[in-house]
């Protein structure tokens, strides 16, 4: 017997038939419906069997170059596939089992519901809310205060440890008091340090108005010092290893003012002048390549016992915070005090104040681009408080 045909009321009695008459390695070669009942064709034919094992062969190898791409077992797949199949089983066996999941189903439709429901209402909450960062979020600081000196371009760091330090001196938080204290960080008496100094260092990069700032300096020293009744006691210095003809503006100022002009290229050419000097009020105009000079900084470190100098950094008034950051670290620990010029030309803001904060820089030097007379403003912190109030 090669192949039997078995009509029952269901598939698994036609099943369980055609094992009991063609045995258990039988292959089904075809199952359908007739009349409403179940007709399977069962064989035990060699010829049958080989064709049937031939075709799972390849269905198998099919999986196995599609697991190259799920990146998922085989095992797994099929292990999910005899689930479902048990599933799909016990459902059409049992009508409470179809029930159940139908009931957990609706439900699932009601959580989603329900949560659908929720993200709406998070969503209408954060339309209606200013997020800012962890730092800010205190019952003990004024957020409207906050986001005014936010909005006003002062950083969320000077703004955060200025209201700390409010808190510790007991103070307040108002605007007023902001200022006021941010001012105080800010501003250095440079006033005092300049007239006390035998020699007065004046740096920066160029085109910021260095070599005007110096002969604002001497014109200051001039025009207050009472004592200084003869030119002889002041020097300007351009401080620079090219050649004289870059020193043309810084000649000009002199003959304006009355003043010597001294040339110097190296470091020993320096200090031979200071030392032969000693008697002399000396504005030193340092160019941008002894700035980044080793040897240069570390004379001024070594310079700060036996030379009583005072030593600035010009910084234009609306330079941008890596500028501002890259030449404070070009000095390390010698702490200039910082002169704002050009302020007749740019801008200087809270963001700016916020960067000299951050980094425990002091302005002493207010100046503009072009007059030197009477051009020369120190840096005072109740001016400064008013101008941070007003901008």
């Amino acid at each position: 017997m090669t192949q039997h045909k078995v009509i029952s009321e269901d598939s698994l009695s036609a099943m369980d038939e055609i094992s009991k008459v063609l045995g258990k390695d039988a292959v089904i070669l075809s199952t359908k419906k007739l009349n409403g009942k179940i007709e399977i064709i069962g064989s035990n034919d060699i010829t049958d069997i080989l064709k049937s094992q031939k075709n799972t062969k390849i269905s198998s190898e099919k999986l196995k170059f599609k697991e190259l791409f799920t990146k998922q077992p085989i095992e797994q797949n099929k292990k999910k596939s005899y689930e479902k199949n048990n599933n799909v089983k016990k459902i059409e066996n049992s009508p409470t089992e179809f029930t159940k999941i139908n009931e957990e189903s609706q439900k699932d439709n009601i959580n989603f519901d329900i949560m659908n429901g929720f993200k709406s209402e998070i969503k209408t909450l954060l339309n209606n809310m200013i997020i800012t960062d962890i730092d800010c979020v205190s019952n003990s600081l004024d957020k409207s205060l906050y986001l005014k000196l936010l909005r006003k371009g002062f950083s969320k760091q000077i703004i955060n440890s200025t209201f700390k330090k409010l808190e510790s001196l007991e103070m307040p938080k108002n605007e007023i008091n902001f200022y006021k204290l941010i001012s105080k960080k800010l501003v250095f008496p440079s006033k005092e340090k300049i007239n006390e100094s035998d020699v007065i260092f004046v740096t920066g990069f160029t085109g910021v108005g260095k070599t005007t700032l110096s002969s604002k300096i001497v014109s200051y020293l001039l025009d207050n010092k009472t004592y200084m009744n003869e030119t002889k006691n002041i020097s300007l210095i351009n401080f620079s290893n090219k050649s004289a003809n870059n020193m043309t503006d810084l000649i000009n100022f002199g003959r304006l003012l009355n003043v010597k002009v001294h040339s110097l290229s190296n470091i020993n050419d320096l200090k031979k002048f200071l030392d032969a000097n000693r008697n002399r009020k000396l504005i030193v105009d340092v160019s941008r390549e002894f700035i980044m000079n080793e040897d240069f900084m570390n004379f001024l470190e070594d310079s700060s016992e036996n030379i009583n100098y005072s030593l600035i950094l010009t910084i234009q008034a609306n330079a941008n915070r890596r500028t501002i950051s890259d030449q404070m670290d070009l000095f390390r620990n010698l702490q200039p005090i910082i002169a704002l010029t050009k302020l007749d030309e740019s801008y200087v803001g809270s963001e700016e104040l916020s960067i000299f904060a951050e980094i425990n820089s002091k302005i002493g030097l207010l100046s503009s681009s072009k007059n030197i007379i009477d051009a020369l403003a120190f840096a005072k912190d109740e001016i400064l408080a008013q101008y941070m109030k007003e901008m």
